[in-house]
């Protein structure tokens, strides 16, 4: 297998891409050349079959969420409650970038219902979301429970799925509304 680790990251983001735009249905070993601009069977080379490619591109949405919640950790200073509604509600707009990674997840995480070895790396980018939902909580000087972050996480995973999906909430009130009612519900 190739070792070039420029390349392979280039590969899997043009997957990750891919995966966004197209779906699981769209993820072969062409388009991802295609996409990442490499040469006619690169991809191949560095991931044998589409199951390799696609179990590498669910670990490299994992590596993408990890580096999230390394920057967040060290970003975040004490957190007043207002800054923690605040980074909450932007958290729940996302920008461009973070929404196709985003996308992306949600496509891995419907796959993996049809594929249970994708099923430990859908596992650990809940992980991930938990520690950063969790970061950020406590930053704020808040002690919740695992249980209770991670009911929070699952909730605002159903939130955003929902804005990516079907419809945005209309108006940015409407979020900064949502996280005060979970707020209260879930740490108060």
């Amino acid at each position: 297998m190739p070792t070039n680790p420029e390349r392979r990251t280039q590969i899997l983001d043009a997957a990750i891409d891919i995966l966004c735009d197209d779906g699981v249905g769209g993820l072969t070993h062409r388009q991802v050349d295609s996409r990442a601009g490499v040469p006619a069977g690169t991809t191949s080379n560095y991931f044998r079959t589409r199951q390799a490619l696609l179990e590498a591109t669910a670990a490299r949405t994992v590596d993408l969420h990890w580096q999230r919640v390394e920057a967040l950790q060290s970003a975040i200073g004490p957190l007043s409650r207002d800054g923690l509604k605040a980074l909450m509600v932007r958290m729940l707009e996302p920008d461009e970038q973070f929404r196709r990674w985003t996308l992306a997840r949600f496509e891995l995480f419907m796959e993996s219902t049809r594929r249970e070895e994708l099923r430990p790396l859908m596992a650990e980018l809940q992980a991930a979301a938990v520690k950063s939902a969790t970061l950020i909580i406590e930053a704020a000087g808040l002690t919740p429970t695992p249980e209770r972050m991670d009911e929070l996480s699952r909730m605002l995973n159903g939130f955003v799925f929902i804005n990516l999906t079907i419809a945005p909430v209309p108006r940015a009130q409407d979020a900064a509304g949502l996280v005060d009612r979970l707020l209260s519900a879930f740490l108060d």
